[in-house]
C-alpha cells in the first residue's frame, strides 16, 4: 500500500513539475521595417505620369532582386515592380468585381450568362499586350478567362 501511495505521490509531483515548465503565451509585436527603394527606382516611379498621386507606396524587395511598389489607385488595388537600375518590368491592378471595365464585364456575360465573376486583374508587361485576367464560377465549375482592352477573349 505504501508503494502504491508513493507511487500516485511522485506521479502527482512529475506532472505538476512538467505543467509548470509551459511556456507562457505572451505575445509580442512586430512592427515591420519600412523598406526603401534604391534611387533609380523611385525617381523612374515618380517620374511615371500614370502613377503620379501615389505617395502612399510600399515598397518590398523580391527574391529576384526586382522592387515592387504597392498602392491604391482609383480604388484598385496596384503593385508595380521595377528592376534593380528602375526599369519597369510589369503593373498588376487588382479589381474588385464591381470595378472591372465595362468592355471586360459585358463580354463575360455574353459568353458566360450564368457565371459569377470571383476577382479579377489588369496585367501589363513589357513583352506582351496588357490583358485582363478574371476568375469566374461558371455553375459551379472554376474557370479563368484571359480578356484583352476591348474585351474580347484571348488564349
Amino acid at each position: 500500500m505504501k508503494k502504491v501511495t508513493l507511487l500516485i505521490c511522485a506521479a502527482i509531483f512529475t506532472s505538476g513539475i512538467a505543467f509548470s515548465q509551459q511556456k507562457s503565451s505572451k505575445k509580442t509585436k512586430t512592427v515591420a521595417k519600412k523598406v526603401e527603394a534604391p534611387a533609380p527606382v523611385k525617381d523612374a516611379f515618380t517620374q511615371n505620369a500614370e502613377f503620379a498621386g501615389a505617395a502612399d507606396a510600399q515598397w518590398a524587395k523580391t527574391s529576384g532582386g526586382n522592387w515592387i511598389a504597392s498602392f491604391n489607385r482609383e480604388n484598385v488595388k496596384t503593385a508595380v515592380e521595377y528592376n534593380a537600375e528602375g526599369t519597369w518590368v510589369a503593373t498588376r491592378s487588382t479589381f474588385e468585381t464591381g470595378n472591372l471595365p465595362e468592355t471586360v464585364l459585358g463580354t463575360l456575360k455574353n459568353k458566360y450568362p450564368s457565371a459569377v465573376v470571383k476577382e479579377g486583374w489588369k496585367i501589363e508587361r513589357a513583352d506582351v499586350a496588357p490583358y485582363f485576367k478574371v476568375n469566374i464560377d461558371d455553375n459551379g465549375t472554376a474557370k479563368t478567362v484571359l480578356l484583352n482592352d476591348a474585351g474580347t477573349i484571348v488564349d
